[in-house]
């Protein structure tokens, strides 16, 4: 990561002195010119001295800035569910978030004044690990100064740094709209038609109900531009964004009219309740106490500098919503003044449908984890390789999509699955397509732990040649059907050290492979939780059991020896940004199937003990 960092910086180094040359090079042909013609004033000596002075001082600034958020060590969360709320270098006000996905997707949310356009670069820069960032979607909330100026200077003279797909917005047509009323919100709006033609194929207008998907993440709106009102603060977009286990509530500069419109509208929906808000308008004089009790946060993302968030100049509100929060019960606060913060998404509590004996029919163990409360399925395909087993069977796809619409209808999905065998399976090509057609995105595949002639592989350095050759085969697949493949940790040899599980992601070197760290495997392999702090890439998954350290017993956690006050805590030094996929499936499959829902909903809330040590 390091070599690729200074890479980056490398390239950003020539591009800059590039961009620079051709100006420096115009200016000292002006110059020659003007030193023919003696009888000029110095005004064109001056403006040639002060275009070489601006040069260079921008260049100087791209570099202070490069160098500042490389010291920062931005987190690369490229394909893990996470917020990244940005710091404001000049303590101003203005919102900028970029949220990145399980599934690839950036997504930014406004992005401040034009004087953080450098530091939104670079630190977009580091957080996807991308030298020229792509943005799969860019919404900008309402037409000020302190939310859109990073936007419009990425379109006017950054477009050879940062790409994007579409921009969300809901402006008025006319920018004179706003005149006589608010005139930073006049010269946003007259700057964004100015450029439109440049994006005017890849602007969306947003309206009250959209509901629609950026890969993983799904956006409700529930407001927006309003021509009723002159006000540009209550024309900001309120929506809720789902991500992973989460739920996050955006909404601009929202003031109490829109945030009374938002209340008595949805109130009744459940729609509003979510995990996270971000305080609108920057904490001050934006929606009433009825809207944050109606979202009834868990978390809050302050978006403020200091003297608004202290209230320095003594005219703002910013003391009332403090008291708000904390009448509230509000459990976490992140604060842009105390410099960028990156928020992961709640870890989904996800079972794996081996708590069923084998062939037990799929609908009926998706409606029942549903109505206990599960929030994700993670499918056994390796207890469906009996003879007459559907996953067999030709029409195997068309039984995972009916698995899939079963899910939807039981509001549950998919999102793991696991591989019959090792990485050298003959159905691991099938399991790949059926993955995808249950809407799951991670598939566990145990590794190779025997060579050919049956015996164990202990040599780390032939585990690594032999996983990562069986791997790579199959990555044009994953790839085609979106699938990322797992391995994990095992009992076996090499495979049952989880830093060699972690070096083997290294070395296949793929966005379609990863790895799952199973916790009682690493105990009865006689590794603690805190290995995980010595692997050198941190795992997507988890596959979270517990045992007595003698051997693989899959028990409830609590039920068996492992710390898992220590394990939360590695996890979070770690920065795991993934599920919480509750593999412990001996007690509920041996159990007589009416006993099944009371071992199930207890293994819940344990799930969910282990969840809240993780925020």
């Amino acid at each position: 990561m390091k070599k690729k960092r200074a890479l980056c910086l490398l390239l950003t180094f020539l591009l800059l002195f590039t961009a620079t040359v051709p100006a420096l090079a115009a200016g000292a042909g002006q110059a020659k010119c003007l030193s023919v013609n003696a009888g000029d004033d110095g005004n064109r000596f001056t403006a040639f001295f002060k275009t070489i002075y601006d040069k260079l001082a921008s260049l100087w600034n791209r570099f202070k800035t490069i160098f500042a958020v490389s010291k920062e060590e931005v987190k690369n969360t490229m394909n893990r569910n996470a917020i990244h709320m940005l710091r404001s270098v000049t303590d101003t006000i203005g919102d900028s978030f970029i949220i990145t996905t399980e599934d690839g997707k950036v997504i930014v949310i406004d992005g401040g004044h034009k004087t953080e356009t450098d530091y939104f670069v670079e630190y977009l820069k580091a957080a996807t690990g991308q030298c020229r960032p792509h943005i799969d979607a860019w919404f900008l909330s309402h037409p000020h100064d302190d939310h859109c100026e990073v936007f419009l200077e990425v379109v006017e003279n950054r477009g050879g740094e940062v790409t994007f797909d579409k921009v969300y917005a809901n402006f008025p047509e006319d920018p004179a709209f706003y005149e006589g009323y608010d005139e930073w919100a006049v010269t946003v709006t007259s700057e964004y038609n100015r450029l439109k033609p440049l994006f005017a194929d890849r602007a969306a207008r947003l309206a009250e109900g959209d509901v629609f998907h950026v890969g993983a993440a799904k956006f409700t709106v529930f407001y927006t531009f309003n021509p009723e009102w002159k006000n540009c603060n209550e024309s900001s977009t309120i929506m809720r964004m789902d991500l992973g286990g989460t739920s996050v509530m955006f909404n601009g500069d929202a003031g109490t009219r829109a945030g009374d419109y938002v209340v008595e509208k949805y109130a009744d929906s459940g729609l509003l309740d979510c995990d996270c808000c971000k305080m609108a308008h920057h904490g001050q004089d934006g929606v009433g106490r009825n809207f944050y009790e109606a979202v009834s946060p868990e978390v809050c993302l302050w978006p403020t500098p200091t003297w608004v968030y202290e209230n320095t100049n003594g005219n703002l509100k910013t003391f009332e919503t403090r008291a708000w929060v904390e009448e509230l019960g509000v459990k976490k606060e992140y604060k842009s003044f105390e410099g960028s913060v990156v928020i992961g998404m709640k870890p989904r509590i996800v079972t794996t449908t081996d708590v069923f004996e084998e062939g037990y029919d799929a609908a009926t163990a998706v409606d029942r984890l549903a109505a206990l409360g599960y929030e994700g399925v993670d499918m056994g395909f390796d207890y469906w390789t009996f003879d007459g087993s559907p996953f067999l069977a030709d029409d195997y796809l068309a039984w995972a999509k009916g698995l899939k619409e079963r899910a939807d209808a039981a509001g549950i999905i998919y999102t793991h699955a696991h591989a019959p065998g090792e990485a050298d399976s003959e159905h691991l090509g099938r399991s790949i397509k059926a993955t995808a057609a249950l809407g799951a995105r991670y598939l566990v595949v145990h590794p190779i732990w025997r060579d050919k002639n049956g015996k164990t592989i202990n040599s780390k350095l032939k585990f690594l040649q032999v996983n990562a050759e069986a791997i790579r085969q199959w990555l044009p697949m994953a790839e085609e059907y979106g699938v990322v493949l797992l391995s994990e940790n095992i009992l076996w040899g090499a495979s049952s050290d989880p830093r060699v599980i972690a070096e083997l992601v290294k070395k296949v070197g793929s966005d379609r492979f990863g790895w799952c760290f199973d916790v009682g495997h690493a105990w009865c392999s006689g590794y603690a939780p805190d290995v995980l702090k010595k692997c050198a890439v941190v795992p997507l998954s988890l596959h979270i059991q517990d045992n007595d350290g003698s051997g693989d017993q899959h028990f409830i956690p609590g039920d068996g020896t492992i710390d898992w006050k220590a394990f939360t805590q590695t996890l979070r030094e770690v920065g795991y940004l993934g599920d919480c996929v509750m593999e412990a499936h001996h007690q509920s499959l041996e159990a007589p199937d009416e006993e099944r829902d009371e071992i199930l909903a207890r293994l819940l809330e344990k799930a969910r003990e282990l969840r809240a040590e993780l925020r």
